[in-house]
């Protein structure tokens, strides 16, 4: 039987027993057509997913018992924390949808000097990344921070191992990411690339530079490939 996923506000379970919210039984009554008695799957998006079987259909709100409980389920052994470039409409939109998929902890959007797109629209953005999670089976929600500059950035994470990806480098990132890593910053420009200016302030950091590919990628693909590289070798160090 396929597993369907569902968000529940964690203040919601009590003694074993959930509540959906009016969204999400909609969707369960109307899209699934799901019965009293049927098991359906929780996630409450701070690291923890519920096995449950629905007890009662009462003007579009689903109520049911707790069977069973999972911490940290479909998540990593380790974090990868994306750090990119805000970039315009629907690139990052499939941005979102593909680093939650893809296991990240967070997402951090920067204004850089190249940027074309200013702003991010949050409600929009906590949306696809909820959907996502969902469809993805993670008990655990990425974090979207506000928006912030690249000086502030680095002020506040000076101490932490982050990669920077640029087609310039030479280095590639498995012989760059260490062994046994728990976290990772992974670093993408926007559209137009970082500016001369950014280039010369994060080559003064710890920051390692690394190689993609010997083809210039769009943001969205370079992050993409980043996160889907540095999880195949962080799992592998893992085993």
């Amino acid at each position: 039987m396929e597993e369907n996923f569902f968000k529940v506000d964690p203040e919601t379970i009590n003694q074993n027993r959930f509540s959906l919210s009016k969204s999400e039984s909609k969707h369960l009554i109307k899209s699934l057509r799901s019965n009293i008695g049927d098991e359906i799957w929780l996630l409450d998006g701070l690291g923890v997913a519920y096995k449950g079987l629905i007890s009662s259909i009462n003007n579009n709100c689903v109520e049911g018992n707790i069977v069973n409980s999972f911490n940290n389920y479909g998540e990593s052994k380790f974090d990868i924390n994306l750090i990119i470039g805000l970039i315009k409409g629907k690139r990052m939109d499939l941005l979102l949808e593909k680093a939650t998929e893809l296991g990240v902890k967070s997402i951090q959007p920067l204004l850089l000097d190249r940027c074309i797109k200013t702003k991010l629209n949050y409600s929009r953005a906590e949306k696809i990344i909820i959907s996502a999670a969902k469809q993805s089976g993670r008990s655990f929600f990425p974090k979207l921070y506000e928006l912030t500059n690249l000086h502030n950035w680095l002020a506040n994470h000076s101490d932490e191992f982050s990669i920077l990806c640029h087609i310039n480098s030479n280095n590639s990132m498995i012989k760059t990411i260490e062994k046994k890593m728990n976290s990772i910053n992974i670093i993408v420009g926007p559209e137009g690339d970082f500016s001369e200016n950014e280039l010369i302030q994060l080559k003064k950091t710890k920051i390692k530079f690394v190689k993609l590919s010997s083809r210039r990628l769009r943001s969205e693909s370079a992050a993409i490939a980043s996160i889907v590289n540095a999880n195949q070798i962080m799992e592998n160090q893992y085993e």
